[in-house]
């Protein structure tokens, strides 16, 4: 199988996409090997996605005192670097590779062209691979804020899991 197409069949949204749908959207990303390089800057143009397929990304935030920090790692299958898509210029943070990973690359532009297509299959494959990716970075955001108005006093602890994903759904 290409590898293009295995990182695309093992991305959450599109692990149930018509196999010739997903074989045609993965023509249209480029395959690249990273290895300890930044794959995008800060404050710098959003006009790249990725796919990761294999290692691990650092998310680095630089605070206004100057001072890197990481803010998490992202590991196999996501989606990232979707922030031009959906109307957001310029990188909120760095993406660094720790030691080598596999992606799959796109531009903005590019994916912006077949977002554009609403008629197409592929095009329905992709905008669903991009809901499910703002669906899962929303529910993370939402338990970081729940974990955080806990530790400074402000809510209750959840009880279980449970609790937790019905609370971070209602935002």
């Amino acid at each position: 199988m290409d590898k293009r197409l295995q990182i695309l069949s093992t991305l959450p949204g599109l692990d149930q996409c018509d196999p010739e749908v997903l074989a045609a959207l993965s023509h249209l990303f480029d395959l690249k090997v990273y290895n300890g390089d930044t794959l995008c800057h800060q404050g710098r143009d959003a006009d790249q996605l990725w796919i990761l397929g294999e290692g691990t990304l650092s998310v680095i935030r630089t605070t206004q005192s100057k001072h890197p920090c990481e803010v998490a790692q992202l590991s196999t299958t996501c989606l990232v670097g979707f922030s031009g898509l959906v109307g957001i210029q310029q990188r909120s943070a760095s993406l660094h590779a720790l030691g080598e990973v596999t992606v799959l690359e796109m531009s903005t532009v590019a994916a912006r062209r077949i977002l554009d297509t609403s008629d197409s299959p592929v095009a329905s494959a992709f905008r669903r691979a991009i809901i499910v990716a703002v669906s899962r970075q929303m529910a993370l955001s939402n338990r970081n804020i729940a974990r955080l108005a806990v530790e400074v006093g402000v809510a209750e602890p959840v009880v279980s899991e449970e609790q937790l994903l019905r609370t971070t759904t209602l935002f």
